[in-house]
């Protein structure tokens, strides 16, 4: 029998492996299903089908007489699912391009994680089987080699979203632990002294990293960075209308944030046009903004007169707001979340800008009743808030929007709508909300305003904006999948 320390050594870096494959598997989804509740609840569902099965798989296997070989086989299955997981990229374009949102990111979940949580799952059984003699012994096995491999995890998981992810990639960090599974394997290799065994590991390793440095970007990609926070790019792009015209933008998950005219500095995006035609209604002096994105917002305040404070939540987008969109030095930014920023803050402003929401991602902890409370002691005299969200007012995928207008106006704000466009699914919505009425009509003024359920209302204890949200967000990704992403990822 195999020494014991070395048995739990193969459980702890397998216990490993399982959280570095779910988190970097969600990782591989984002830049073409995004993050949202549905994509993370396909990821958990299926890395626990998976699991359950393969504990179910291992005690089949787990009453052979050759065991340690049997483990060596799951293990080596293993290291083979961990290498090919990131290039199962060409699986999503297919199914997205061919299937509706929410089959497309099951079966593409399923494809991603399912074998791997497979065979991940089959070795603790196997292993608890090697280690057991007596019967007696059978629970406490299995105590420890289940604790072993839960510390393993956390471990992984604070390994990968603080350092691994973020300094080296999702790749990367996936053939790392392929590698250091691979290792672990050899123990059995050695037992065995299976040459064969050991040029398949090496073979499957091999093809893998070739993958990986031969895997290429986006041909507009000037920069990239793997994050906890989601995959940010930088492109240069050739604009629509005009090929000599190059326009940067900035993507998050491959959604696009910010766009920008090389050139010029000035943003090319309808919204942010909107609200400068504007800016003559709104009040002068401080102006916070939620959401710092590519930072031309910001720019637009400051260009306006406006002492500008920028909180965003992601640092590295910060740096490249100063780095690539020309940020104002003037523009005094701050590395938080919004809502931490609102309830320590004790500055008032005369315009604060809600820019937080990322796509399909509605971040529904900051437009609740209480946080609205802390926000009124935020505002001067006459000031206005200004919230920028996705296009959706009417019918399904307008009950979050229509949640959020029910929030506000809970809250005791006074609400204009503003828009570009009547078509819902290919616009922005500019919310303008203030605690006194305002007198003057807005360029492009949605008149009159309906909300259809009052009582429907975003609290702290019963957070329910991002579940309304739910069918917008579908409608946005599967919309943005085949008009963008397929086209230019």
């Amino acid at each position: 029998m195999l020494n014991k320390n070395k048995l739990y050594t193969i459980s702890f870096i397998e216990g490993a492996s399982v959280m570095a494959a779910e988190i970097c598997g969600a990782k591989l989804l984002a830049p073409f299903f995004g993050s949202s509740l549905y994509v993370w609840s396909s990821v958990m569902a299926i890395t626990l089908a998976g699991l359950a099965s393969g504990y179910f798989l291992g005690g089949k296997l787990s009453k052979s007489e050759q065991k340690d070989r049997l483990l060596l086989y799951v293990l080596m299955a293993a290291v083979c699912c961990l290498c090919f997981m990131p290039f199962l990229t060409s699986l999503f374009v297919i199914l997205a391009s061919v299937l509706s949102l929410i089959p497309a990111v099951i079966i593409s979940v399923f494809f991603l994680l399912f074998p791997t949580m497979l065979c991940m799952g089959a070795t603790s059984p196997l292993i608890i089987s090697i280690l057991t003699q007596e019967v007696n012994e059978s629970g406490e096995n299995s105590g420890r080699v289940y604790a072993v491999s839960t510390v393993g995890g956390i471990l992984a998981t604070f390994l990968c979203g603080f350092y691994l992810i973020p300094n080296f990639g999702v790749q990367f960090s996936l053939i790392g632990f392929a590698i250091i599974l691979a290792a672990a394997s050899l123990i059995l290799v050695v037992k065995k002294k299976s040459k064969l065994n050991a040029f398949l590991l090496f073979l499957v390793i091999s093809i893998a990293l070739f993958g990986f440095v031969k895997s290429g970007n986006n041909h507009y990609s000037i920069y990239k960075s793997e994050g906890v926070l989601g995959k940010l790019e930088i492109r240069d792009e050739p604009s629509e209308s005009n090929a000599s015209v190059i326009i940067r933008k900035l993507l998050i998950n491959t959604t696009i944030q910010t766009e920008m005219n090389v050139l010029t500095g000035q943003s090319v995006s309808e919204y942010v046009r909107l609200l400068e035609k504007n800016m003559l209604y709104f009040p002068k002096g401080k102006a916070l903004v939620l959401g710092l994105g590519g930072g031309v917002l910001a720019n637009l305040f400051h260009q306006h007169g406006y002492d500008v404070t920028a909180v965003e939540f992601d640092g590295r987008i910060i740096d490249m707001a100063k780095q690539f969109f020309y940020l104002n030095d003037s523009v005094k930014t701050v590395c938080a979340d919004a809502r931490y920023y609102m309830n320590s803050s004790t500055e008032k402003y005369n315009l604060i800008l809600f820019d937080v929401f990322k796509a399909e991602e509605q971040p529904s902890h900051v437009i609740t009743t209480e946080s609205l409370e802390k926000l009124k002691t935020m505002l001067e005299k006459d000031a206005v808030v200004l919230i920028n969200t996705h296009g959706y007012l009417t019918g399904k995928n307008g009950k979050g929007t229509q949640c959020m207008l029910a929030t506000l106006k809970k809250a005791g704000f006074d609400l204009k709508i503003c828009t570009f466009s009547e078509n819902e699914d290919y616009r922005n919505l500019l919310i303008v909300a203030s605690l006194k009425p305002s007198r003057f009509t807005l360029n492009n003024e949605l008149y009159p305003i309906m909300i259809y359920n009052s009582e429907v209302i975003n609290t702290d204890d019963k957070p329910i904006m991002e579940a309304l949200n739910a069918p917008a967000n579908q409608t946005f990704r599967s919309l943005y999948l085949k008009n963008y992403i397929l086209w230019n990822y």
